[in-house]
């Protein structure tokens, strides 16, 4: 498996109220994409959103990474280009909801 995280420090108040639109259009855009995994959003307060997805493979997750970053400079401008971290998954768990 292979994670991306991208952070965005975005302009003063671009976090805030962003949920709905990000799990009605961003998350099914993501989750429909091949090798996904999981796809997890987060206001990490100071108009910071940190996001992590996590793909099967590394031409996966590069793809659809791209598909959301255009998405996010199309919908939500006020984010600002994301600071990327990415790398092979060396152990993992997940519990459903």
């Amino acid at each position: 498996m292979f994670a991306i995280i991208r952070r965005y420090q975005g302009k003063k108040g671009a976090v805030q109220g962003i949920g709905d639109q990000v799990q009605a259009e961003l998350v099914p855009l993501v989750s429909t994409q091949p090798g996904f995994v999981s796809y997890t959003a987060i206001d990490a307060g100071n108009d910071v959103a940190v996001v992590v997805s996590v793909f099967r493979d590394k031409a996966s997750a590069e793809a659809a990474s791209k598909i959301a970053i255009d998405w996010v400079q199309q919908n939500m401008a006020d984010l600002g280009k994301p600071e990327i971290t990415a790398g092979e998954v060396v152990g993992s768990n997940v519990r459903e909801l």
